[in-house]
């Protein structure tokens, strides 16, 4: 890590941008979850080797076929969802790395993910916490950058977006915020997708 020191004894420091919305408050109703998630999967931590990295896309391709299908059931969130689906970039991804679309359609699937959606203003907690991880996925795909295991054309499940991520975010903010669930029900929705994510992903 190098020292900003030097420069940050050279000018004031800018005051944090404070954000306000439904965003803001579940990011601070789930500081811990995410931080115990992030640890949990160390892909920040060092870079990852390919079968371990596999590993871990085996678990999200698990997650997703779940989760996905079921947010089917809420008309509103299926239709900001749609152009957001991830399991085309696992399927992609996990073929690029070797898995076979037999191999794929084997892989064990995390049932329980269908009950982070029965409540609709819950779901909204868990879609925020599917959408935030594209913002950390950034640098994920920054550090498997230089990865000598690399398949040829990269890999996009943690960057589906590319440059496209921030004004993404930005539409999911105001349209979480325009719609406005119960705050409470949306942060356990949030804080029961982390558990999840992370029981899955160790298991």
């Amino acid at each position: 890590m190098h020292s900003h020191a030097s420069t940050a004894a050279a000018a004031p420091a800018r005051p944090p941008k404070v954000e306000s919305g439904l965003a803001a408050c579940l990011r601070l109703a789930t500081a811990e979850a995410h931080d115990e998630l992030e640890a949990a999967l160390g892909l920040l931590s060092e870079v990852p080797d390919r079968q371990r990295f596999l590993r871990v896309l085996d678990r999200f391709y698990g997650f997703h076929a779940v989760w996905e299908h079921a947010i089917r059931r809420h008309r509103d969130l299926a239709r900001l969802h749609a152009p957001r689906t991830r399991l085309p970039h696992l399927r992609r991804d996990l073929a690029a790395l070797g898995r076979t679309s037999g191999e794929i359609r084997a892989l064990p699937l995390c049932l329980a993910a269908h009950h982070l959606l029965d409540d609709p203003d819950e779901a909204v907690g868990s879609l925020y916490v599917m959408e935030g991880s594209t913002l950390g996925g950034q640098i994920i795909a920054r550090e498997l950058a230089d990865a000598d295991w690399l398949p040829a054309g990269g890999l996009t499940y943690f960057h589906p977006y590319g440059r496209r991520t921030g004004e993404m975010w930005r539409t999911f903010r105001a349209w979480a915020d325009d719609r406005g669930p119960d705050r409470e029900a949306a942060a356990r929705g949030a804080r029961r997708t982390f558990a999840l994510l992370q029981a899955w992903a160790a298991a």
